[in-house]
């Protein structure tokens, strides 16, 4: 690569800096600037007098970093800024323009569309000034979200309780998700039969044919929804001829699927590999950054950029994939002219389809350098890009029309089935299947009627087969007009109740595809917006997957849409993306959007806050306070329901609500306060239960409860849970005398310790440790060693705040 001086080249991260020296001559230094090195300060940071002019500052810690690029810059004859090619690389790019600007060295913006020898070379020869609009799209963004965030959130807690937080896109796909719940429950289940029969004609096998009609009526439109009617149905069909009416052969191609867009990868990441979308863009910001592949090729980007949402591919990638499959499968599994897929209306085509930088690296090839999670999505990266340049998959489909005539009535049946007659596109991932020995077929996301195997790859048909809303798969022989067929006795008639299912919650692969086909976000902001939304506690994964939104995700945006925020609205987020688009493209100014944005948002900020508060008002229990005896409310918290005293603010006796809804009692103990005297009783809180002094609120004192072991050091203690005073510490456990005065005891464990003592050395206790996904049991006993594994624990159940905070909430 040819010399251009002492160059400093700074880029995001410092494995991709690593990547790149490799390609750069020794007249380059690349150093990272580990990430964006300024932000909005914590407090509001904007102007909106100055035409929203933001107060950027150095992030917190970045300033050896920044000083290091600086340094680096007074020597060097040139700089060049080669941060992610999109949005928000522009905006770093720029402040690391505005940090340098006092070296005084001509400042060039280069992009690398892939991290190898090919695109470095590429990205270095054609550098660029910084984009001012390109910027301005990033800025518009952060300004919009610093606003509503802001502006938003203090609604939220004067409504509802401090400490809350909304944001602008990220309150949008809570309501996805809480809308979608409403829908769930609010569905009632519809009852309908399906009918089939046995059939068996000339030939083997027999087969299963589906009722198509009855009394005339297509069941498709008009479902038996009785009992009595599929009853009567059964035993006209049980008593009936059956003859072929008809038999339509055809011949059905799939073609191949687009390569990988963000979103694209995501959902199927998401269905296929169980990936959530933060990890799924993890794992491909390190394949292509870059991985050390052995000492011979060091380290080497293996995919493309992958924040884009085009399915645009360069000409020499679409070259050498051809390349590869005429090699590896054959000329008849190559079109004769390369496939070209459209790009959905509103996409910004900035960059090319996610795709492997060579078809030299295969993912058997390059395995032994890849983490498990890294091959399994370069894995499906690579098969995906081999497939979109193959031929369409040919199917053989047979429909049989089958007339049953009884005495009395004349139904019709109906089986179709299909024989995979070439694979095409479809043998890409058979041979990742057989090469793998992989067994287990689950679905291929966004591919219907594929089979596949266990990491995605679809496996080949291998008969014809009948199928129908998921049911048993039977072989059809052959069959013709006027063919007499016998019912087969068993199974004969079958008829089945079933009920109408409600629409299925979202996962993350279905929120991104309905954040996309909606237009709100765009491929750099999808991971982000799942994140944010599971951060808080409006949502919760009952079952490790699908969304469910909590009793405060509702209030949420029960009062959001309440107050009639426009950025509520999904139509108007997505128009919003749109203007983003316009800016970063020059066609619209920057302030312009704000100000339009700003006035309608004040205006009907200022409305929102004359509306009443969003809290459930109490209602009256049958429950007496056990300080006061005055009657008990059932009042809402940020943390769920609990009951507060009526007199409050005199009196501020709570008891918390169990899952049921019921009033947990305080259960008295054997344990007398160190403060009064008084017995210790157990209550649940926030965090679990505790104890607390009989005397609240007169005592306010209050302590872990033991564990059920006696501290080994002192013997006088007992060992309890300690949480750390400061956010961020390790909660560990120790003894109940760590803070006492006369016996001050220092006995600490990270484990938890479990009473039962140890069968090999007989200690007194063992320790719950090893992992999430295998507990064990162990003894810490120096010299022991025993350990075995241990059952799951159940986790402790998040109830309403104790005490007057939850009232002064």
């Amino acid at each position: 690569m040819a010399s251009r001086g002492n160059t400093l080249v700074v880029v995001e991260s410092p494995a991709k800096a690593k990547t790149i020296k490799k390609y750069l001559g020794p007249s380059y230094q690349v150093l990272a600037s580990k990430g964006h090195v300024w932000d909005l300060p914590k407090k509001y940071g904007i102007d909106i007098e100055k035409g929203f002019l933001e107060s950027y500052e150095v992030i917190e810690g970045k300033e050896k970093t920044l000083k290091e690029i600086k340094d680096a810059a007074k020597q060097a004859d040139a700089i060049m800024l080669a941060t992610d090619p999109d949005r928000e690389g522009e905006a770093i790019a720029f402040h690391l323009a505005q940090e340098l600007k006092s070296a005084k060295k001509p400042t060039r913006r280069v992009l690398f569309q892939e991290i190898t020898k090919r695109g470095v070379k590429d990205g270095i020869e054609h550098p660029r000034d910084l984009d001012e609009h390109l910027y301005d799209a990033q800025r518009t963004r952060r300004v919009l979200d610093r606003i509503v965030g802001y502006d938003v959130s203090s609604l939220v807690w004067s409504k509802l309780s401090f400490g809350l937080s909304a944001g602008r896109v990220q309150s949008v796909a809570l309501r996805l998700i809480v809308d979608r719940e409403r829908e769930i429950e609010a569905f009632v289940p519809e009852e309908f039969w399906n009918l089939s029969a046995r059939l068996l004609g000339k030939s083997n096998p027999s087969f299963t044919a589906r009722l198509a009609t009855w009394d005339g009526k297509s069941i498709a439109k008009d479902k038996i929804g009785d009992e009595q009617t599929a009853r009567r149905v059964e035993a006209d069909l049980k008593g009936a001829t059956f003859k072929v009416a008809k038999v339509q052969k055809s011949e059905r191609q799939r073609k191949a699927p687009a390569p990988y867009t963000t979103s694209k990868l995501q959902q199927d990441a998401a269905n296929l590999l169980r990936f959530p979308a933060k990890r799924t863009m993890q794992v491909a910001q390190g394949l292509y950054e870059g991985v050390e592949l052995g000492k011979e090729l060091g380290s080497v980007g293996l995919i493309t950029y992958m924040r884009t949402d085009s399915t645009r591919v360069s000409d020499d990638a679409v070259k050498e994939v051809r390349e590869y499959v005429k090699a590896t499968f054959g000329a008849k599994h190559l079109p004769a002219q390369p496939n070209v897929f459209r790009s959905k209306k509103n996409a910004q085509d900035a960059h090319e389809a996610i795709r492997p930088t060579s078809m030299e690296l295969s993912p058997e090839q390059v395995r032994k350098y890849l983490k498990p999670e890294q091959f399994r999505l370069y894995a499906l990266i690579w098969n995906r890009f081999v497939a979109c340049q193959m031929s369409p998959a040919v199917y053989d489909q047979t429909s049989v029309d089958i007339d049953a005539r009884s005495a009395s009535a004349s139904h019709a049946l109906r089986a179709s089935g299909r024989v995979l007659k070439f694979g095409g596109w479809l043998d890409a991932y058979a041979k990742r299947a057989k090469d793998e020995e992989l067994e287990t077929p689950t679905e291929l996301a966004g591919e219907e009627e594929v089979e596949e195997g266990s990491d995605g790859s679809p496996t080949a048909a291998k008969a014809p087969v009948a199928k129908e809303n998921g049911d048993e798969e039977t072989e059809l022989p052959p069959l013709v007009e006027g063919e007499v067929l016998a019912l087969v006795v068993p199974p004969g008639v079958l008829a089945e109740q079933k009920f109408t299912q409600p629409p299925p919650r979202f996962n993350e692969g279905s929120l991104v595809r309905a954040l996309e086909e909606r237009g709100i976000g765009r491929p750099s902001t999808y991971a982000e917006i799942i994140s944010k939304v599971q951060a808080r506690d409006y949502v919760e994964k009952p079952d490790g997957r699908t969304f469910r939104p909590t009793e405060l995700g509702k209030m949420v945006v029960d009062g959001l849409v309440t107050a009639a925020l426009d950025f509520m609205n999904p139509q108007f987020t997505a128009d919003m993306e749109e203007q983003l688009d316009l800016v970063e493209s020059g066609k619209l100014a920057r302030e312009k959007l704000l100000k339009s944005f700003y006035k309608r948002f004040k205006e009907q900020l200022d409305a929102a806050k004359k509306l009443k508060r969003w809290t459930p008002e109490p209602s009256p229990t049958s429950e007496t306070c056990d300080l006061c005896g005055k009657p008990m409310l059932k009042r809402w918290s940020k943390r769920g329901w609990f009951l507060g005293c009526s007199g409050y603010p005199k009196c501020k006796g709570t008891r918390p609500l169990d899952a049921s809804g019921n009033a947990e009692k305080p259960v008295l103990t054997e344990y007398k306060c160190d403060q009064c005297g008084r017995p210790m009783a157990i209550r649940t809180g926030r965090y679990g239960q505790f104890l607390s002094c009989t005397g609240y609120p007169e005592c306010k004192n209050a302590q872990p409860v033991p564990v059920g072991v006696k501290c080994p050091k002192c013997k006088t203690g007992d060992l309890i849970e300690i949480r750390p005073a400061k956010k961020g510490g390790r909660t560990f456990y120790g003894c109940s005398n760590w803070k006492a005065e006369a016996i001050k005891c220092d006995f600490k464990l990270w484990a938890k310790p479990i009473s039962e003592p140890c069968p090999d050395c007989g200690a007194a206790f063992l320790t719950r440790g090893g992992s999430k996904t295998k507990p064990m049991l162990v003894c810490v006993t120096e010299g022991c060693g025993y350990k075995r594994e241990a059952p799951a624990e159940n986790e402790p159940r998040l109830e309403a705040e104790e005490g007057a905070a939850a009232l002064d909430a």
